[in-house]
């Protein structure tokens, strides 16, 4: 028998942890997500199917996810026209000076 002081010690999830991870669970079902924090959302959003991520960036109109989407439509974006046709983007946009959003590369 193991005494209370010898059983392994594991960290037990803290509420945030519980609540991000039944996110993920219902990823789903997530609409509008315009009130949560972006460090959150970095640890959601990327379990989300392109439509999933779609849906949830048409249902937070007028809130820019941007900084937590991007890099996720750029392996979207990737994924669908491949690493030659993503690279040209990256350099035309270099070249022209202009920034686009990857969502709007996508579509």
């Amino acid at each position: 028998m193991m005494r209370r002081d010898q059983t392994s010690v594991r960290k037990k999830p803290s509420l945030v942890d519980l609540c991000v991870q039944k996110a993920i669970d219902n990823v789903r079902y997530l609409g509008n997500v315009g009130p949560v924090d972006h460090h959150l959302l970095e640890r959601i959003l990327p379990h989300c199917t392109l439509d999933q991520l779609m849906h949830v960036e048409k249902a937070s109109k007028g809130t820019d996810l941007s900084p937590v989407t991007d890099k996720l439509w750029k392996k979207f974006f990737e994924k669908q026209f491949g690493i030659d046709c993503t690279n040209e983007a990256i350099k035309r946009m270099s070249e022209n000076r202009v920034s686009f959003r990857w969502l709007q590369l996508y579509e």
